[in-house]
């Protein structure tokens, strides 16, 4: 490829990067479909026209993704990867593609083609020199999500597990995606019926994300609210309900976003309440939590 369509080829990429920055939609399609089309003309055997064509459609797909033209995506990407295999040096680019194409499979809840493009990216991943780790993190996470869904304690536990010791040892404790795992980790045993150590995780995620955030934060109102449960389930009803107490004060403040969480939160504090035999309180809670939502629903 000669280095004036080169230039141009990154010149297009990094405009339609830009545009989808701002959101200019459909002036990024315009852009990703212009960068196709000149790709696709200067397409010839050498590694540099194959490559760029490649990237190309890999932020085309992107963008696609973003738009949630899911199945669009999905055709640019594997095109991507088809034009990509075996040729060395596009290792990352590869692995990248691979969990991207994972992300969409997982997303429409086909889990067994997800498990069978995350698994790869691992390994793709893995290959470089120095291994990609933080990838290697996110990866994880989202395969133990589909392994617990799948009722598979033990791969998951793995998968979360190893996410948790990359992020330890690469951002350390005060790292939202160190608190995140931690918190994914809390949710499994806790599912699985670890109290104890569902107790120890969420103890943890809380104590990372007030570091981080601070304790007015949605983020801390979760693990808040997850430490809550954990200590119902290990017998500390009291000390469940100082907890839910203070999430729910947060989620107050966030119902225009976060309107799910509150009431998941309030339907397990009310549980809770019940256990504890304060059953005026949980009516209480109920009527004014229905009111907040609806307020929001009308909005």
């Amino acid at each position: 490829m000669e280095s004036g369509t080169a230039n141009l080829m990154d010149m297009l990429q990094d405009r339609v990067r830009q545009l989808t920055e701002e959101k200019k939609w459909d002036e990024a399609l315009r852009a990703s479909e212009a960068a196709i089309e000149k790709a696709r003309i200067s397409l010839e055997e050498d590694e540099e026209s194959i490559i760029a064509l490649a990237s190309s459609l890999e932020v085309k797909g992107d963008l696609l993704r973003e738009l949630g033209y899911l199945e669009d995506a999905r055709i640019v990407y594997l095109e991507s990867l088809e034009l990509l295999n075996g040729r060395e040096g596009s290792t990352a680019q590869l692995a990248g593609l691979s969990a991207s194409v994972g992300v969409l499979y997982d997303t429409v809840e086909n889990d067994e083609e997800a498990i069978r493009f995350y698994e790869r990216a691992i390994e793709l991943y893995e290959r470089l020199d120095p291994p990609a780790l933080l990838e290697i993190a996110d990866v994880c996470n989202n395969l133990g999500f589909i392994y617990r869904s799948l009722g598979d304690f033990k791969n998951s536990e793995k998968l979360f597990l190893r996410g948790l010791e990359i992020c330890h040892k690469e951002l350390g404790d005060d790292d939202e995606k160190t608190a995140t795992i931690c918190n994914n980790i809390g949710a499994l045993y806790l599912k699985s019926g670890y109290d104890s150590q569902a107790l120890e995780m969420h103890t943890m995620a809380l104590e990372h994300r007030v570091k981080i955030h601070g304790n007015n934060h949605p983020d801390t109102a979760q693990s808040r609210a997850n430490l809550a449960l954990s200590m119902a389930q290990t017998g500390d009803l009291a000390g469940s309900r100082d907890h839910f107490d203070e999430a729910i004060a947060v989620y107050e403040r966030y119902i225009q976003t976060a309107s799910h969480e509150y009431a998941a939160v309030v339907e397990n504090y009310i549980e809770v309440l019940k256990a504890l035999g304060d059953e005026k309180e949980a009516s209480h809670l109920l009527k004014k939590a229905t009111k907040k939502l609806k307020k929001v629903a009308h909005h």
